[in-house]
């Protein structure tokens, strides 16, 4: 309901809807928007009504970045394009983070459903944080410049942009080494230090498949 809600409105910026990602995608050729929308149950304690709760997502794919990660990553798991994410998080937590640092998690835009017309609230409220936050998000940072900026600034720090750690460590890598970024060998040290204090098994893998391409990647060598 909520998707035929919104996609005249969003088909106005090119956004799709796709219900098999619960959302609306957009394809730019250089990167993949999602606007994603994930439910949860919900029980309001003071009605004891059973309900919803709608929070939205916004993930960024930026295709040369996920082209190298496609070659080193043991994640079977990862089938389609829309499965790479480069950045994104949930707009609460971008909202409740403006500096990127992942200091204030679990954030919430408390946007519930317990009756039916509660539907067209949610609807509009997703709507405003569309325009206000997501988009500005999409054309602000699908770019390796962005990335590059968004992860590897203060690198031992977590970052609202990447949640996974081992994705922040490995794309990080990627993103500085296509932007000629002059740290990237102190990137690779810091990194490299990170996944053995903080046990990271399967970035430790995929760091040794990612060195061994490193030369390769930005050039117009094919890995």
């Amino acid at each position: 309901k909520i998707i035929d809600l919104l996609k005249n409105e969003l088909k106005t910026f090119d956004f799709e809807p796709s219900f098999k990602e619960q959302g609306f995608i957009r394809n730019t050729g250089t990167a993949i928007f999602l606007y994603q929308f994930l439910i949860y149950n919900r029980t309001a304690i003071r009605k004891v009504a059973e309900g919803l709760l709608v929070e939205p997502y916004i993930w960024i794919n930026v295709r040369e970045i996920e082209k190298y990660y496609k070659e080193i990553t043991l994640n079977t798991e990862l089938k389609t394009d829309i499965n790479f994410i480069t950045i994104g998080n949930s707009v609460a937590g971008l909202l409740a983070n403006p500096d990127g640092l992942y200091k204030n998690r679990n954030k919430s835009l408390d946007l519930h459903v317990f009756e039916e017309k509660h539907i067209v609230l949610v609807a509009a409220e997703l709507l405003k944080q569309f325009k206000e936050v997501a988009l500005p998000y999409c054309l602000n940072n699908a770019t390796v410049v962005m990335v590059d900026k968004l992860i590897n600034t203060r690198p031992t720090e977590y970052k609202v942009h990447v949640q996974n750690d081992n994705y922040r460590v490995l794309k990080g890598i990627i993103a500085a080494k296509l932007n000629n970024n002059p740290n990237l060998n102190e990137l690779i040290k810091a990194y490299d230090k990170q996944i053995i204090e903080r046990d990271m098994y399967n970035a430790k893998e995929e760091m040794v498949r990612l060195k061994s391409i490193l030369p390769m990647i930005g050039t117009n060598i094919t890995v």
